[in-house]
């Protein structure tokens, strides 16, 4: 077993002891179920990139690519799969920018960088850095 040191605020430990109580549970039970929906959540993101990666391959076009089923299950996790998607665009690279735009509803493309798959992976990667995501 491994062992973690979590720290938390004040006021986060208030939260954290309030939604145990809530729960009838400890907060490291809390703690410890976040962090196994969390690791379920990075292997169903790990899977279906993969499955998505073999299936776009030979297409050229985004929309096509987009509309993937594999895809659109990402974009159907939401928020939860926003620090995989960038870690994979930063790592990776890859057509995020769809699926990004689908889950927060914003676009920090500026018009010059369209198209230009280098400038809006950084416009991106500073977005999700500026608001903590990453």
């Amino acid at each position: 077993m491994t062992s973690i040191t979590v720290a938390l605020d004040e006021q986060s430990a208030e939260q954290a002891q309030r939604a145990a109580s809530e729960r009838r549970t400890t907060v490291e039970r809390l703690i410890r179920d976040y962090v196994d929906q969390l690791a379920a959540s990075k292997a169903r993101f790990e899977r279906l990139a993969a499955e998505w990666r073999q299936e776009a391959g030979p297409l050229s076009s985004s929309t096509d690519r987009a509309m993937l089923p594999a895809y659109q299950a990402i974009i159907g996790m939401g928020r939860t799969a926003l620090p995989f998607i960038f870690e994979e665009l930063h790592q990776r690279g890859g057509h995020w920018f769809w699926a990004l735009r689908a889950i927060t509803g914003e676009n920090p493309v500026p018009p010059e960088h369209r198209g230009n798959v280098e400038a809006m992976t950084q416009d991106w990667l500073r977005w999700a850095r500026d608001r903590g995501c990453i």
